[in-house]
């Protein structure tokens, strides 16, 4: 799956959420959501302004693939 490392970024760099969202004109719950992973899509436009705002070089700093444990047992 994939998941943001935007918490991580945000606490390495000192700011919070509300912060980013002045920073970016993104919504504040959309910040939220997208800092919890709780979003199930990212806008290429959010991320984008997300990585200028926090001035990243490649979108591998943002977004990182974290491997499923199968929940299927062998007899399902």
């Amino acid at each position: 799956m994939l998941r943001l490392k935007l918490d991580k970024l945000l606490f390495d760099r000192r700011l919070n959420a509300n912060q980013l969202s002045k920073l970016t004109g993104i919504r504040y719950p959309t910040i939220l959501d997208m800092e919890a992973n709780k979003s199930k899509a990212w806008s290429p436009e959010n991320l984008n302004r997300i990585m200028i705002a926090l001035d990243l070089d490649s979108v591998e700093e943002l977004i990182e693939y974290v491997k499923e444990e199968s929940t299927n047992s062998p007899g399902n």
